[in-house]
């Protein structure tokens, strides 16, 4: 197997081509296009183009070395394969007519999900042309239709967008039986969702009656859907439908294809939905774009989706005379031309570059910063404060290792607060003041890859007063509490990756690019990373790695489009057989 499976896979690659080997007869070829299609997987992408040679995508691979075989000499392997089968058949793997290679159970997803969003999407009206791109249009396409997406960057006014589709809604005739659930995809963004609604409905003009059955719960799709315990499997399903009548989603292109199919397969045929993100932020961490697919397919004249996407341009955060929106919009058109001459421009009062090279002088400024932005934090003692005091400031950065990876950068603020005298000089895994990121789901204790919390005693115990708890904002801004050793997988939050903080704002933000160039680097992250500040970035940049990334979209192979693009598109429901034997 060494000489077919090289070293840029993994542990779980190598042993899936072991599989599809011994399964589908012993050739080389399938060895080496299954180890491609469960890295490929691992990278974000539902299926691998026989197209063309996958390209390096982490921060440390090897390329592959082999040339790459044609189409036709993959055609002829595959088709001689036991483990290689059309639609009806019972085999891990599919190859569909445009070259695809699919692990099934991600062809499955995404056969099911673009048969309902195409069923929902047959009835839907065709909005006031006049009213495109405004939240009048947004309102005006979601009461009439089954299904709308509505995208737009942060500050468009997405949420108070529903808040006003929800009054009309409530206000129909037997609307005081609409049962109405709200939801987002981490525990993070569903508490932002709910904040957003209750700040928002003083400004929708509606009867108070009205304001009084506005839902102010919301709740992540996984506990939405019923979890069971680890299991891929869900209390709702098709089986089992969820008891509701219309459903809003938030920071929907953070939601992965396999998550957002089981959502659907949970529905009732009634059931309305509302899709809320944005088209140009990041992708999940897991397989799929699916925001991103269906939006793109709208595009397209002939797509059942055409009349589902409203695309909200109007921005109530930003300024027009914002250095952040003007650097956004050109980022988000690919020109990195002109995002490099903005930067160099140095005339926004909310957008700081520079271009430190020597270690030294990327140490002085690491340290000027960090002591101004998080000495505040650092000395407050009170739980609820402190996580106030986070939501103020951050360090994003790219990577995880490497000189500019949060990794090395949550070692160097912990060394320049202990040097200040601001935590304590002896570091462990825990200590008072220390703000700490979930890294791994813990459905039990709802707490989620990506929230935030802090390392605190609790400042009215009488017992133990010097005990550690590790503290959360809950619901309706409540404060939760936690023994730190019940706690999930988690690490320093002084630094944070771009994909961690997705769902997160912070009042002003340092973002750190690397001074070489790195696969994951691309005008999406460039664009969620700056984002991520309601009122000022400062920008660590070198300017060749930067316009790389400005100019280098962030692709994932998927089907999905060309599935929901055409009406004429083939879309075949797995059978049941099929689900359970290839999982869910």
């Amino acid at each position: 197997m060494s000489h077919v499976v090289k070293p840029e896979f993994v542990d779980i690659d190598r042993h899936f081509a072991e599989f599809i080997r011994r399964f589908g007869g012993d050739h080389d070829l399938m060895s080496r296009v299954a180890a491609h299609l469960s890295r490929a997987t691992r990278d974000g992408n539902t299926c691998l183009l026989l197209t063309m040679a996958p390209p390096l995508s982490d921060e440390a691979g090897v390329a592959d070395s082999l040339k790459w075989p044609t189409v036709l000499e993959w055609r002829s392997v595959l088709a001689n394969s036991k483990a290689v089968g059309g639609p009806g058949d019972q085999t891990p793997l599919i190859v569909d007519d445009s070259n695809r290679l699919y692990l099934r159970r991600y062809w499955n997803y995404e056969q099911r999900l673009a048969a309902v969003l195409c069923e929902k999407a047959a009835s839907n009206q065709p909005s006031n042309k006049a009213k495109a791109g405004t939240r009048a249009g947004a309102i005006d396409a979601a009461v009439k239709n089954n299904l709308t997406i509505i995208s737009g960057g942060p500050g468009t006014g997405k949420t108070t967008t529903v808040l006003h589709i929800l009054a009309h809604l409530l206000q129909e005739e037997g609307a005081d039986r609409l049962r109405v659930a709200l939801a987002a995809p981490t525990g993070k963004a569903a508490a932002r969702l709910e904040e957003t609604v209750r700040t928002g409905l003083g400004l929708v003009k509606c009867p108070e009656e009205v304001k009084v059955r506005m839902p102010r719960r919301a709740s992540t799709i996984h506990r939405l859907l019923g979890f069971k315990g680890n299991s891929v499997y869900f209390r709702h399903n098709q089986q089992n439908p969820l008891p509701i009548d219309l459903l809003v989603i938030d920071e929907a292109s953070m939601v992965a294809l396999p998550l957002l199919c089981k959502l659907f397969d949970a529905l009732p045929g009634h059931c309305r939905v509302i899709l809320l993100g944005d088209r140009d932020q990041l992708a999940s961490v897991e397989p799929g774009a699916v925001l991103a697919d269906i939006v793109d397919a709208a595009g397209s004249a002939t797509s059942p989706l055409c009349r589902a996407v409203v695309t909200l341009d109007k921005n109530y955060r930003f300024s027009k005379s914002s250095g952040i929106h003007h650097l956004c919009v050109a980022i988000r058109k690919g020109n990195a031309d002109e995002a490099v001459r903005i930067l160099r421009e140095q005339s926004y009062p909310d957008l700081i570059s520079s271009e430190p090279h020597e270690p030294r002088e990327i140490a002085a400024k690491l340290s000027k910063v960090v002591l101004t932005s998080y000495s505040a934090f650092a000395a407050e003692k009170e739980p609820a404060a402190a996580l106030a005091q986070l939501k103020t400031f951050r360090v994003l950065a790219a990577l995880r290792r490497g000189p500019f990876g949060v990794e090395g950068l949550n070692r160097k603020i912990e060394v320049i607060l202990q040097e200040a005298k601001l935590i304590p000089q002896q570091v462990t895994a825990s200590y008072a003041g220390k703000p700490i990121l979930i890294t791994q789901n813990d459905h039990l204790l709802e707490l989620y890859n990506g929230d935030v919390g802090v390392l605190l005693p609790d400042t009215e115990a009488k017992e133990n007063p010097k005990q550690l708890w590790a503290w959360f904002v809950g619901k309706e801004n409540t404060l939760r509490r936690f023994a730190p050793a019940r706690l999930p997988q988690h690490e320093a939050a002084y630094a944070m990756t771009v994909h961690k903080s997705q769902g997160s704002e912070f009042d002003r933000v340092l973002f750190i690019l690397p001074d070489r160039d790195a696969p994951v680097l691309s005008r999406e992250l460039i664009y969620t990373g700056l984002t991520r500040a309601r009122s000022q970035v400062e920008l660590w940049w070198n300017e060749a790695v930067f316009a790389k990334a400005v100019s280098r979209r962030a692709e994932r192979n998927s089907g999905l489009r060309d599935l929901l693009a055409s009406p004429a598109a083939k879309i075949e429901r797995p059978r049941q057989e099929q689900l359970r034997l290839f999982g869910e």
